[in-house]
């Protein structure tokens, strides 16, 4: 299924291009998006479409961070009919879960999990895209968005402890810092947001139960065709958080899916797949991520796909790359330099 994305993004998009003094109109035509999407902001529309978009606007307007600035104004009635139920949440952490409940009715490529240890918590954000990395815009706008909700539930002042960033950084971090704050991890082995377990956890004392059962049973009611992620996709979202920290047996994805092990083979192999099919695409995905990012080790790269040691991670890529991962690494890095 091709990933989409809800069409709200190329209003946003098409204010900050105009801001910066490129034609919108023109560009969207060179990436294949119809106009029209401009005044319709629940349609559904190509994500890898949407990137190119992106990426060609920002070779334009001198390396521009487009994504940062789209996310930068992201309101929460942004988030479309889920928004008045996002309004009436008691924390953070029930705000999280309902957008994860309800992600369907936003795009097919996001998924956030929630990863939390003593007094500290990570929302790691993932894009599932058909490239090998989401890219840079695409995530800068998706924190930046996401972190425009936190702090819809926490307070406009609030900051958080830091915020990691995948990617090398762009030439100037100056808008990152005016956006984003001073506490920015660019080449980090996650995209996500960092805060105290305290904040994520808040309650907020003017929350009301009723208002907000009201507001979901309104959504229910207009968007009851939900199409919950298919088994698949939600083994793949459990392997990719489960993977560096070496947690990603069968027995540990479906304990984490709230399956036992033969019902997720089981299920997966209902849907043309394996367990093991799936973990190696997932591996695959995160060790490519890795080794393109100069600052993480041959050992860093092999622990975030879940190897203990590199012999095993050296095997393993050696058998689904034909070449070791020092050698794909020095590859890949030299026709990046080159380009």
């Amino acid at each position: 299924m091709t990933p989409r994305i809800r069409s709200i993004s190329l209003n946003k998009y098409s204010k900050v291009a105009q801001e910066l003094g490129i034609d919108p109109l023109r560009m969207l035509r060179q990436a294949g998006l119809d106009h029209g999407c401009l005044n319709s902001p629940d349609l559904l529309v190509p994500e890898t479409a949407f990137a190119q978009l992106l990426e060609a606007s920002s070779a334009q307007a001198g390396n521009a961070s487009l994504g940062l600035l789209m996310g930068s104004c992201w309101r929460l009635s942004d988030f479309g009919q889920i928004s008045l139920l996002l309004q009436h949440q008691a924390s953070l952490a029930t705000l999280l879960q309902t957008l994860k409940d309800y992600h369907h009715l936003l795009s097919t490529t996001i998924t956030t999990q929630t990863v939390t240890q003593g007094g500290i918590s990570v929302i790691q954000l993932h894009l599932d895209t058909e490239r090998e990395t989401p890219g840079r815009h695409p995530m800068e706008l998706g924190i930046t968005a996401l972190l425009s909700l936190c702090r819809h539930q926490l307070g406009k002042g609030w900051k958080p402890v830091g915020v990691h960033f995948s990617h090398a950084p762009p030439a100037s971090t100056a808008h990152h810092r005016r956006v984003l704050g001073n506490d920015i991890v660019f080449a980090s082995d996650f995209d996500g947001i960092v805060l105290t377990t305290q904040d994520l956890q808040a309650l907020d004392p003017e929350h009301d139960s009723n208002m907000e059962g009201h507001a979901r049973h309104l959504i229910d009611m207009h968007a009851p065709d939900r199409s919950p992620k298919s088994i698949e996709q939600q083994a793949r979202s459990a392997i990719q958080s489960l993977l560096p920290h070496g947690r990603h047996s069968i027995a540990q994805v479906a304990s984490a899916l709230g399956c036992t092990s033969r019902s997720l083979q089981r299920q997966l192999e209902n849907s043309s797949t394996s367990f093991q099919e799936t973990l190696d695409d997932v591996r695959r995905q995160v060790a490519v991520r890795a080794l393109k990012n100069p600052q993480l080790s041959v050992s860093e790269a092999a622990a975030l796909a879940g190897f203990a040691e590199n012999s095993s991670f050296t095997r393993w890529f050696s058998k689904h790359f034909e070449q070791s991962p020092s050698g794909w690494r020095q590859q890949h890095l030299s026709v990046a330099a080159r380009g």
